[in-house]
């Protein structure tokens, strides 16, 4: 089993460096990329996962203790989902139901602005926006909208249940890492192509920061990495009208 752990990482480090690579490439053609970080991560899992039955067939008994610790690892990720699961849950009683510019919203005390839940995605945006210009107001809406059109909750839950099979494989979470950065590259696409001014939603980005939307909905994890945002800044100045119009 060892060599097959082994294999396995090493499987998944060249599937990162080859969707790296074909990212690039993508990129400079206006294409989305979250796909391709998707199809990395299914196949750096599903690939290893055919082997396993053989594999543990012929595992000696003294290599037991493997199979606890993969387990183990697996079943506390899990456990780290379901919890935040619940205390998102805990968190929606208090959330109001309102509308913002027209669209119907859920106004929390601290969580936000982000899609959040699952099954029943929703707007949910903290109640200081109330006190931001309407300019800034509309682009975070309209971010919320874009990621709400384009099911970041559910593909962020799929990466996530694809993980929890092999917790301990780190290459995946690099992965992972990625797709989170292309979902939000594929975004600010979208919000350009809709016709919003680059320097007015660089600069909502630049002051308020993006919340990303995970398996139950708000992650509280801040897009706060400054090269990051320099990054994104960088790709969005070189789209053009026909490269965001393929994202529509």
């Amino acid at each position: 089993m060892p060599a097959w752990l082994a294999a396995s990482t090493a499987l998944a480090l060249l599937l990162s460096a080859a969707a790296w690579r074909a990212e690039r490439l993508l990129q400079r053609r206006g294409r989305t990329t979250r796909w391709l970080w998707l199809a990395a991560i299914a196949a750096s899992v599903i690939v290893p996962l055919a082997w396993l039955p053989g594999v543990l067939a012929a595992m000696p008994a003294t290599q037991s203790q493997l199979k606890l610790g993969w387990f183990v690892l697996s079943s506390g990720m899990l456990m780290l989902l379901l919890l935040r699961s619940a205390w998102l849950l805990s968190h929606q009683r208090r959330w109001q139901k309102t509308t913002l510019l027209g669209t119907p919203v859920y106004l929390s005390g601290g969580i936000g602005p982000c899609v959040a839940g699952l099954l029943r995605p929703r707007i949910v945006m903290p109640v200081w926006l109330q006190l931001i210009p309407p300019r800034q107001q509309a682009l975070l809406l309209a971010h919320a909208q874009c990621r709400l059109a384009a099911r970041d909750p559910q593909l962020l839950a799929l990466a996530y249940a694809l993980i929890v099979l092999m917790p301990w494989n780190l290459p995946l979470w690099w992965q992972l890492h990625r797709l989170r950065f292309a979902i939000e590259v594929d975004c600010d696409a979208r919000m350009l192509a809709h016709g919003h001014a680059l320097r007015d939603y660089a600069t909502v980005l630049r002051r308020h920061g993006q919340y990303y939307s995970g398996l139950t909905g708000a992650a509280p994890i801040v897009l706060g990495d400054p090269r990051a945002l320099r990054r994104r800044r960088h790709l969005m100045a070189r789209f053009t009208g026909k490269q965001t119009a393929n994202l529509l």
